[in-house]
């Protein structure tokens, strides 16, 4: 949406200044967007999860604004399911990279 996240990211987050992320995805603007899962949005979300490892975040991470998924709970128990799994994921691959720490 403008931001360079993975940027900001690495500016704020050395600083400690990065204390709970939503990790979620939209599509659109700021005035005009839709809630996308994590692989289907406008960010590279790999990048994002490397920018947060790189800044030495250690605080909260929740998925956020799942989308809804067919026969879903109200709660949205499918699309948080698919959304965790995906975090999951991306955390592993993200200390592969860095197996002793970060760089």
């Amino acid at each position: 949406m403008g931001l360079d996240v993975p940027q900001v990211i690495r500016y704020f987050g050395p600083q400690g200044k990065i204390f709970y992320v939503h990790f979620r995805d939209v599509r659109g603007t700021a005035d005009n967007f839709a809630e996308a899962f994590q692989n289907d949005g406008q960010q590279n979300m790999f990048e994002v999860m490397k920018a947060l490892k790189e800044s030495g975040f250690s605080g909260f991470m929740i998925d956020d604004h799942v989308p809804r998924m067919i026969d879903d709970t109200p709660w949205g128990h499918r699309g948080r399911a698919y959304a965790i799994g995906y975090m999951t994921g991306l955390l592993e691959a993200v200390n592969a990279l860095y197996p002793a720490g970060v760089p």
